[in-house]
C-alpha cells in the first residue's frame, strides 16, 4: 500500500511537470532533458562501481552538459572542449592511478554515451525536429511519450495473456515475443490515431515509421537497461524516483528511441 501511494503521488506530481517542460521547450525542455541524462549518468557511474569501476565522473557530466549546450546553440567552440576533456580525462587517469585504468575510462565514457547523449538526442527533437520534418515538436514528443507508455502496457497484458516465446530470456525471463509484437500494436494504435484526426500533421509514412522505432527501439532499450542492471547486480538503477525506481527506469526506452528518431528525421 505504501509503495503504491509512493507511486502515485510521485505521477500526480511528475506527469502535469513533464508535460509543462515539453510544451514550453526552449531552456525548460533543455532543463528536463540534462535533469534525464545527468541523473541517468550518475546511475550508470553508480552500476560501474559495483564491478569494480572508478569512473571520472566531473569531466564526464561536463562533456554531457557541453553536447546539450551544443544543441541549444551550435557554437565552435563547444565541440572544442569536448575535445580537449577527453584528451584530460586520457591523461589524467594516470595520475588518479585508481583501480584499473581500463575500466574506469570504459565506465566514464559509457556514461557519457549512454544516457548522456541519448539525452542530448531527445534534446534536439524537440529543439531542432520543427527545422527537420516535425510539424509540431511538442505535440510530437508527447505522442513519443504515450507511444512508450502504450507499447509498454499492451506487451505486458498481451506477454501476460498471450506470452509463449522468450524473447530474450538470459536478459530478462519476463518479456515475450508476443508481448514485443502487442508493444507494437500499442505504438501503430498511438501514432495512427494522431494520424487519423489530425492533431497535427503527420503523414502515413511518418506515422508507420514511427510506429516501427519506437515499438522495437523501445522495448531494446529497456533490455540494454536490463542488462546493465543484471551486470551490476543492482534491482533498480536508484531510488530517486521513490517507489518507481531510478531515471533509467523510467527513461531507458525514450533514452534508446530518441537517436534513432533523429536519424529518422535527419534523413526524412
Amino acid at each position: 500500500m505504501k509503495e503504491l501511494l509512493s507511486r502515485v503521488l510521485v505521477a500526480v506530481a511528475g506527469i502535469p511537470a513533464l508535460i509543462f517542460l515539453i510544451w514550453q521547450g526552449g531552456w525548460y525542455f533543455f532543463v528536463l532533458s540534462a535533469a534525464i541524462g545527468l541523473a541517468g549518468q550518475w546511475e550508470m557511474y553508480r552500476m560501474s562501481a559495483e564491478k569494480g569501476a572508478r569512473a571520472f565522473q566531473a569531466p564526464g557530466y561536463l562533456i554531457t552538459l557541453l553536447a546539450m549546450l551544443y544543441v541549444m546553440h551550435p557554437h565552435p567552440w563547444i565541440p572544442t572542449t569536448i575535445l580537449l576533456l577527453f584528451q584530460f580525462i586520457l591523461l589524467a587517469e594516470m595520475f588518479r592511478n585508481t583501480a584499473s585504468a581500463i575500466l574506469n575510462l570504459g565506465a566514464t565514457l559509457n556514461g557519457i554515451l549512454y544516457p548522456g547523449l541519448l539525452a542530448a538526442a531527445l534534446l534536439w527533437l524537440r529543439t531542432e525536429g520543427g527545422n527537420n520534418g516535425v510539424s509540431h515538436p511538442a505535440a510530437y514528443i508527447l505522442t513519443v511519450f504515450v507511444a512508450i507508455w502504450a507499447n509498454d502496457t499492451f506487451a505486458y497484458f498481451t506477454g501476460k495473456s498471450l506470452g509463449r516465446r522468450k524473447l530474450f530470456e538470459r536478459v530478462s525471463p519476463k518479456k515475450s515475443i508476443e508481448g514485443l509484437l502487442g508493444g507494437i500494436a500499442g505504438t501503430f494504435l498511438v501514432f495512427f490515431t494522431v494520424y487519423f484526426f489530425q492533431w497535427y500533421s503527420l503523414g502515413g509514412s511518418e506515422a508507420l515509421f514511427n510506429s516501427l522505432i519506437v515499438g522495437l527501439a523501445g522495448p531494446l532499450g529497456d533490455l540494454v537497461e536490463s542488462w546493465f542492471k543484471r551486470d551490476s547486480g543492482l534491482k533498480d538503477s536508484s531510488q530517486i524516483l521513490a517507489a518507481h525506481g531510478g531515471i533509467l527506469d523510467r527513461f531507458d526506452s525514450l533514452l534508446f528511441v530518441a537517436p534513432f528518431l533523429v536519424i529518422f528525421y535527419s534523413l526524412y
